[in-house]
């Protein structure tokens, strides 16, 4: 299940109180990486079943949380793990490398 940020206390609830590893999308309705990513996105919770939530943020309904991300570009894809960032993955992947860069960040490759 991929749970929908819109709001600050979603931010808090998904991943500053959450344990264990949470995803963060932020993307943008407009972005056309952002779309073609989202399948790579969804597969994450096939992939590392029962170890990996999924949240997603749209960055321009969420333009205030959004500038508190530092971003580069969108898509922007964090890791998290108890609250704590352990990495990012910025802008379009084909599926196979988006997983294995997601694995690497989860077994800390």
């Amino acid at each position: 299940m991929i749970h929908e940020i819109h709001c600050e206390k979603d931010l808090d609830t998904y991943i500053a109180d959450a344990k264990g590893y949470v995803l963060l999308d932020l993307w943008a309705a407009w972005c056309r990486p952002c779309q073609v990513m989202a399948p790579a996105f969804q597969a994450v919770e096939e992939h590392f079943k029962g170890k990996v939530s999924l949240v997603r943020m749209e960055v321009d309904e969420m333009e205030e949380l959004a500038e508190g991300f530092g971003l580069q570009g969108v898509p922007t894809f964090i890791l998290y793990k108890d609250g704590e960032e352990q990495g990012r993955i910025i802008g379009y992947r084909m599926k196979s490398k988006f997983l294995e860069e997601v694995g690497k960040l989860v077994t800390g490759d």
